[in-house]
């Protein structure tokens, strides 16, 4: 008698798009739960992330860069925001390896840490794209220092810049930029805590890997900001 033929094993599940965790994280985490841990699953969101918070600070400080290059000679702006970029970019991925390796540590493997973090960073794309149109539309009359104190700086670059970094601290996207990097990270931090419990089972352990993160991802964020949050 022929033998029946052996069945196919079942697929393996899909693990969940960041832009789920939007949908909520608890439906985020049951998703995840059966699929194979894999810690660089969405390192692409946290990387578009960056590079978005990268271009939002330069094109925010983008101004105070070409007034110390028009009026002092200063840096060439090109290096100028070409730097700008990369260091808000590298602040960002570094606040996401904080989250990775202190999540970790609270919630313990099951929770998964570097995946639910991961994702988390669906939130900040639009944010820092909202960043990035309103600091382009910003006038000119809102942020440049007045006639006298360019006068008094003089051909000194860094007062030059620092004049004008004080006024664009003072703009709608200089404002929203602190409000997405202060309350974007409480957000992805409180966010996470409903995904840790499901995965782990644990409230201790997903309040731990919610709570141990987030002084030291704001800590960077303010860091990320010092230039404009020390010009004013």
């Amino acid at each position: 008698m022929a033998r029946a033929p052996a069945s196919a094993p079942p697929p393996a599940p899909a693990a969940p798009l960041p832009t789920t965790f939007l949908m909520g994280p608890r439906v985020f985490a049951r998703q995840l739960a059966p699929t194979e841990p894999a810690p660089l699953r969405y390192l692409g969101m946290a990387g578009l992330s960056a590079a978005l918070s990268g271009v939002a600070y330069a094109t925010l400080v983008s101004p105070a860069v070409r007034l110390a290059a028009e009026v002092a000679g200063g840096a060439s702006p090109l290096a100028a925001h070409a730097t700008n970029v990369l260091g808000g970019a590298f602040l960002t991925l570094f606040t996401y390896g904080l989250m990775w390796g202190l999540g970790r540590l609270g919630a313990g493997r099951a929770g998964r840490a570097a995946e639910v973090y991961g994702a988390s960073f669906a939130l900040l794309p639009p944010l820092y794209l909202l960043v990035t149109a309103l600091a382009l539309l910003t006038p000119e009359a809102a942020w440049r220092p007045d006639p006298a104190a360019l006068a008094q700086a003089g051909e000194n670059s860094r007062k030059v810049q620092q004049l004008a970094l004080a006024g664009l601290a003072q703009t709608a996207p200089a404002a929203l930029l602190l409000a997405v990097t202060v309350l974007g990270t409480a957000a992805q931090c409180a966010l996470a805590f409903p995904a840790f419990a499901v995965l782990t089972g644990r409230p201790a352990r997903a309040a731990a890997g919610t709570l141990l993160p987030l002084l030291p991802a704001l800590a960077v964020g303010f860091i990320a900001l010092a230039p404009l949050l020390f010009s004013r």
